[in-house]
């Protein structure tokens, strides 16, 4: 009879361990989540930086192949150094309104 107990004590024995088990990772798991949560929104804020800085990287890319072409060095000459072609006429409006 003694062998009979002692079996069915030692067959529920791996059942009450699977079950601590599962259960002490179950609320591990729930104790990290939140830091998991913190952890995926920062992810996504760094994935817009650098999806900001590409597009950056892009654009000066773009400004570097476009800076000694004949129409970038003249938009510079006429915005920042305000000089005009030789058969332009500039008018110049001396009332002062704008419109």
């Amino acid at each position: 009879m003694k062998n009979k107990k002692n079996a069915k004590k030692t067959n529920k024995l791996p059942l009450v361990l699977l079950f601590a088990v599962a259960s002490f990772m179950l609320v591990r798991g729930a104790m990290f989540q939140p830091q998991i949560s913190d952890n995926l929104d920062t992810i996504a804020e760094l994935q817009s930086k650098i999806d900001y800085e590409k597009q950056r990287a892009e654009e000066i890319d773009n400004m570097r192949e476009n800076v000694n072409s004949d129409e970038y060095i003249e938009k510079i000459a006429r915005e920042k150094l305000g000089m005009i072609r030789k058969d332009e006429i500039i008018f110049i409006d001396v009332t002062g309104k704008e419109e």
